[in-house]
């Protein structure tokens, strides 16, 4: 099963499948520049993965294309920078007020009634001093 890089030069829809699960794959059957062919399967009907012009590292099995990442491509990262569960060293202590909020609700609300909240209150603002403190001292 060797790869191969070539563009696709005809594509064209042929047919969906929808899983158990409820998740649909749509199936593309393209002709690339180099003259293979076979059937390309997809979670979007619109994916650039499919479209005439693509530049594809693939190989071919029993009809079916498997794509694979360009060489020397940077692989993409499902890292948001922005979230604060991201792997930093030191997160802020203000990225834990809703861990600490979402930690006392669980724990004093559950089954309560609204005569709680304010021993909600008191316990997420004792966890997330205690969070607090146990960031500064590990600095």
């Amino acid at each position: 099963m060797k790869e191969k890089i070539s563009k696709i030069k005809k594509s064209q829809f042929s047919n969906e499948w929808t899983n158990p699960s409820g998740g649909t794959t749509y199936y593309f059957d393209v002709v690339m520049e180099n003259g293979e062919s076979g059937s390309i399967g997809t979670t979007d009907m619109n994916s650039d993965k499919v479209r005439v012009g693509a530049e594809l590292n693939y190989s071919i099995v029993n009809n079916k294309i498997k794509v694979s990442p360009m060489p020397n491509s940077t692989p993409k990262s499902n890292y948001n920078s922005q979230s604060s569960a991201g792997y930093k060293k030191h997160p802020k202590q203000e990225s834990f007020l809703g861990y600490s909020w979402s930690y006392a609700k669980d724990i004093i609300v559950a089954g309560k009634g609204m005569k709680d909240v304010e021993e909600l209150n008191e316990v997420a603002k004792y966890i997330y001093n205690q969070i607090g403190e146990m960031l500064n001292n590990s600095k």
